[in-house]
């Protein structure tokens, strides 16, 4: 009997933890996670706050819980059955299917914003390292990295700049000066 409880709950903790940020970035695509706005922002969260790893629970001194790869804590979930700010089981936050993990923290994300985990404030905010190397993934090596909306927006910007400095210039008379 006492074997089969171990076995038992060495099933429950069992998740998944993605080895490398490739990784991370595909299965985020996979679930869904739009990848043109903050998606460097999100693997470096989820980095910072959990290694990664689906499995992660922290309770901290005070007793604040915190689950999965998000690091959600208590108050979007309800522990055992649906509920929360989310209407999810905190335990279903500690599984290997993490689109109910990436609903809940977009729905944070909505409300709060990045600033919401203090990991991202201080780890990810002002850090486009993990945008850059994510972008060099064979899967999102295809698709527009952030730095070439960078440029093509410099590039609009400029152009946009040019245009109204020749308005003012013809404007006040001073259009032989173009």
């Amino acid at each position: 009997m006492r074997y089969a409880c171990v076995l038992l709950l060495f099933v429950c903790v069992c998740g998944k933890r993605f080895e490398t940020r490739c990784k991370l970035a595909r299965e985020l695509m996979r679930v869904g996670m739009p990848t043109d706005l903050f998606f460097g922002h999100w693997v470096c969260l989820i980095e910072k706050v959990s290694n990664r790893d689906t499995r992660a629970f922290v309770v901290t001194p005070s007793g604040k819980k915190y689950y999965g790869l998000y690091q959600i804590p208590s108050r979007w979930c309800r522990e055992g059955k649906k509920g929360g700010e989310c209407n999810v089981a905190c335990e279903s936050l500690l599984d290997d299917d993490i689109r109910d993990d990436t609903a809940c923290a977009v729905n944070i994300f909505h409300r709060e914003g990045f600033k919401y985990w203090t990991q991202w404030t201080a780890r990810c905010k002002n850090d486009n390292f993990i945008t850059k190397e994510i972008y060099k993934c064979p899967d999102l090596a295809t698709r527009s990295s952030p730095d070439r909306h960078s440029d093509s927006l410099k590039l609009r910007r400029r152009t946009a700049r040019n245009a109204i400095d020749r308005r003012q210039l013809s404007y006040y008379g001073l259009h032989c000066l173009q």
